[in-house]
Order: structure tokens, then sequence, then C-alpha cells
């Protein structure tokens, strides 16, 4: 039983672990906060990455709930209601629906969706140029702009 018990948790640490997210397998560029500062609004960007606690988040691939920034108390947030273009941001992690994401790997990488919506986590115009904001748009099947890896 020892044995099973371990194996639990250390499927539960790996499912748990803080990780980059790269734009469409871009392994330069990563989500982050913009100048790490971690403040309620603060907007999401691609930046070089730089290992810093502005990239790193916790993800669990196939799952639904909040993507939390670390350790930081932060989560990955859409506003609510948000339409295309709405950028993303950091809020203080609150369990409310514009902080819950569905994370589905696909065959090309994976795809964060906001839940109980059709909005996805979007790089804007495909740019993988640092300072470019993350933002919300129409989930569309196979588009490379929505695609994440880590």
């Amino acid at each position: 039983m020892q044995f099973s018990y371990l194996s639990v948790l250390a499927f539960v640490a790996s499912a748990l672990s803080q990780t980059v997210l790269n734009p469409n397998g871009d392994s330069n560029i990563c989500l982050d906060v913009k100048d790490g500062h971690f403040v309620n609004g603060n907007t999401l960007q691609v930046w070089n990455c730089n290992n810093t606690p502005a990239q790193q988040w916790d993800l669990s691939w196939g799952g639904s709930s909040p993507i939390r920034l670390g350790d930081t108390g932060f989560c990955l947030d859409a506003t609510s209601n948000p339409s295309n273009g709405t950028s993303m941001q950091i809020w203080e992690c609150d369990n409310l629906s514009e902080q819950q994401w569905v994370s589905t790997l696909t065959t090309s990488g994976g795809i964060i969706r906001l839940a109980n919506t059709n909005v996805c986590l979007d790089l804007n115009r495909g740019d993988h140029t640092p300072g470019t904001v993350v933002q919300a748009w129409d989930c569309l099947n196979g588009e490379t702009n929505q695609i994440w890896t880590n």
C-alpha cells in the first residue's frame, strides 16, 4: 500500500510543478508578467525566457483549474466577459470564472481555453517579439497563435 501512496504523491507533485509556457514551441520566448510587477491588472506579454518568477506557471495539462503564477498568489485572469483583443492579466487568485481554464494537449502543443467559453489564450498576431501582448480571442482550430508548449 505504501508504494501506491508514494506513486500518487509523485503524480500530484508533477502535475503541480511550475513551468514556463512558450508560444507555438518557441523555447526562447515565454509567457511573462509585464515588468515582473505582481499587481492586480498587470498585463501579460511574451518575453525572452529568463527563469524569473514572472514566467513560472502552475499548469496541469488535461485539467480545468486556475493557472497560478508560481507562489505569488496571482492567477491568469481573463477579466469578466472578455472579447477578442482583451489583454490577459494577472489578478489575485479568487476562483472566479475568469480564472478557470481548460488546458488541452493536442498533437501540435496545448490549447488554453477559458472554461465554459470559446475564448482562448492567444498571442497577438502570432508575433514572438518580446513585449507582444497576450490576449483573448475566439478559439480557432489549428490557430498557431493559440498553441502553447512547455
